[in-house]
């Protein structure tokens, strides 16, 4: 019997200690992931890495990460985290993955995505916790009207009119007034948000309206409607399609030889990919941008280890990614390293406190004057309006406008 008492007790005490050390690791287990939470300052990061849109977000993503290892993984004191997803260029994607990193994730910051139809679709989702949002990407004003006026809403990317206003001004000067231009645009957030701005300056600019065509997007033939811009003689073709749409349009113009003197798109034109895709089919072509390869521009003088020359820096982005980078590679760069700048400042990631330093900041970047100001269409905070139109000329950039920044003269071309 006293045994039989001995083993109960030492059975009680085992798992009476047992018990305590399961309590312990619970205790400890629930409390690490929180102190581990805090010790990081996370990042949501939708992009377009698969579907239509995919060079968009390849390029958001390279920028993002190399803004990252320019900070050497952290900020304010603690570990970024990035919380990069797959939006798939789909729009209801788009809601969910939104809808994740708000809801569930609770991220107080957000980089993307890119594209006009994504940022768009993303919108209602955002203001469910309306994390600072810095959109590098979404050129239609309807960005502008619907989430233009929220303070914690930063656009680093020009709006179509900005392109618009540019290119019709640099063609105008190459070729003075009362030209002909035909548009061709896309059933889309970025053609259908294009058409009034490409109408609006190119008429004050002087130029003659002809025809407006709309293409439908993935659309395989477009040659009835090459055949209509044909008949009209235009002296310029605006075309407001992208991607993969504006692959196909350039190398159906060149098999049909039409003979516009002056083809003209948006960025897309001086991402390699495209040029790879084209081939022959990209000369001639004119387009906007904040940035080339090759560019010259110095170190920043009071940031060079986040704001080094740009030789510098399109030489570690090379020796990474093997390929050139484009405007939207810079921007996204530059962007984010704005935001962690703020971060740092604000000393964490509170989205009142780092809304505060974005607006205080000023600094040269990759791109330009780094500095949020607001647009007389009604952006808050808006950063990088200033383009140059440059045409493609032998595999190269020519930048014709502004003068200030020429590097040649507009050529027009032959269709042959």
């Amino acid at each position: 019997m006293a045994n039989q008492n001995k083993q109960r007790k030492r059975t009680f005490l085992n798992s009476t200690v047992a018990g305590f050390t399961m309590g312990c690791l619970f205790a400890a287990s629930s409390w690490l992931p929180a102190q581990a939470a805090e010790d990081t300052i996370q990042i949501g990061v939708p992009m377009e890495l698969s579907g239509r849109f995919v060079t968009f977000g390849t390029s958001g993503k390279r920028g993002v990460e190399m803004a990252v290892d320019a900070f050497k993984g952290r900020v304010a004191g603690k570990k970024i985290e990035i919380l990069l997803r797959d939006v798939q260029s789909d729009a209801q994607v788009t809601v969910q993955v939104l809808n994740d990193l708000i809801t569930q994730k609770k991220v107080n910051l957000l980089v993307g995505p890119i594209s006009s139809a994504m940022v768009s679709a993303a919108i209602p989702a955002w203001r469910q916790g309306k994390p600072i949002w810095i959109a590098h990407g979404s050129t239609t004003p309807r960005t502008e009207e619907e989430v233009g006026a929220e303070p914690r809403f930063f656009h680093t990317y020009p709006y179509s009119y900005h392109y618009q206003a540019a290119m019709s001004a640099g063609l105008k000067q190459a070729m003075g007034p009362g030209k002909t231009v035909a548009i061709i645009y896309a059933d889309d957030a970025y053609g259908r948000a294009g058409l009034p701005a490409a109408k609006k300056y190119f008429s004050e600019a002087g130029f003659k309206l002809g025809v407006e065509e709309l293409v439908r997007s993935g659309a395989s033939d477009m040659n009835p409607i090459l055949q209509k811009v044909r008949f009209a003689k235009p002296d310029v073709l605006i075309s407001l399609v992208q991607t993969n749409d504006l692959a196909t349009l350039a190398k159906q113009i060149r098999i049909a030889g039409l003979d516009t003197p002056y083809l003209t798109d948006g960025t897309d034109i001086f991402i390699e990919e495209w040029q790879k895709a084209v081939g022959d089919a990209q000369e001639g072509w004119i387009g906007v941008a904040g940035y080339f390869p090759g560019m010259a521009r110095p170190a920043s003088k009071d940031r060079p280890d986040l704001f080094p020359s740009l030789t510098d820096w399109e030489a570690k982005y090379r020796q990474r990614y093997n390929v050139a980078p484009a405007y939207l590679d810079v921007g996204a760069y530059s962007a984010t390293i704005m935001l962690l700048m703020a971060v740092d400042k604000a000393g964490s990631d509170d989205p009142d406190k780092v809304a505060a330093e974005l607006k205080k900041l000023d600094v040269q970047t990759l791109i330009g004057r780094g500095r949020f100001v607001p647009t007389p269409s009604g952006t808050l905070n808006q950063a990088f309006q200033d383009l140059m139109v440059a045409q493609r000329q032998g595999g190269k950039n020519v930048v014709f406008y502004p003068n200030e920044l020429a590097t040649g003269k507009v050529i027009p071309r032959t269709g042959k």
